[in-house]
């Protein structure tokens, strides 16, 4: 194993604050956290690697004690079998899915993509055609999620799509269970703080819950990247 080169940073500061600010400082690539599992009533404030996620200048990856494990610690081997995009078909779920796609490429990794439709999506009033109607939200879904995997990556990768209805954050979890996902990528919109963040997003409760680690994509923000262009990390 080669030699690790590292650093030991004490910084008296928020703990979101100076963790985005030192990564974009020094062009971090990813964050890796360890988040406690937290009670309900607590988690409605969110945790630090909540709010890091939201603020950080790059990914982030979030792990919790009692998951499911696939990094050995005495060994340093990567058993990352299986791993699971949650793909909405924004910018960030591509970011999520490139990703995914590298990890999946370095440890030949089978790749999952779900896509969860929303009883919105597909609602009629016309009773007698509305299950072939409904058939067709899921197939159109099916057939958009196939799309986004590069035709180059189907040649070395393993993938498998679903499409599902509900809260996103239910089946994801839900099909992370089933599928004994090693990993989940999902994609996190901006960095507000409103009550919808306060009350926890998909992304928050995917990563309060989730059965494996997170990593939550962010694009790369280096400190000069996000000065430029006017923006606080």
């Amino acid at each position: 194993m080669p030699k690790l080169e590292w650093e030991g940073i004490v910084v008296e500061e928020d703990p979101v604050i100076a963790i985005s600010r030192e990564a974009a400082e020094r062009a971090v690539s990813l964050i890796v956290m360890r988040s406690r599992r937290r009670a309900h009533a607590a988690a409605l404030l969110g945790s630090t690697a909540e709010s890091v996620c939201r603020t950080a200048p790059c990914p982030v990856l979030v792990t919790h004690p009692q998951e499911r494990e696939w990094a050995g610690l005495s060994t340093n081997e990567i058993d990352l079998k299986r791993i699971l995009v949650a793909h909405d078909f924004s910018d960030y779920s591509e970011l999520a899915l490139s990703y995914a796609l590298s990890f999946a490429q370095e440890y030949q990794s089978e790749l999952h993509l779900i896509h969860v439709l929303s009883p919105a999506d597909h609602q009629h009033t016309d009773v007698g055609g509305l299950e072939s109607r409904t058939e067709g939200a899921f197939q159109k879904a099916a057939k958009l999620l196939d799309r986004v995997i590069p035709a180059e990556a189907r040649l070395w990768c393993e993938f498998k799509v679903a499409v599902r209805e509900g809260p996103p954050y239910r089946e994801v979890l839900a099909y992370a269970e089933e599928e004994k996902i090693d990993l989940v990528c999902i994609g996190m919109r901006g960095t507000g703080f409103g009550m919808r963040a306060l009350f926890g997003s998909n992304v928050d409760r995917v990563l309060r819950q989730a059965p494996c680690p997170v990593v939550v994509a962010r694009p790369l923000k280096p400190l000069s990247v996000a000065a430029n262009n006017g923006e606080k990390t």
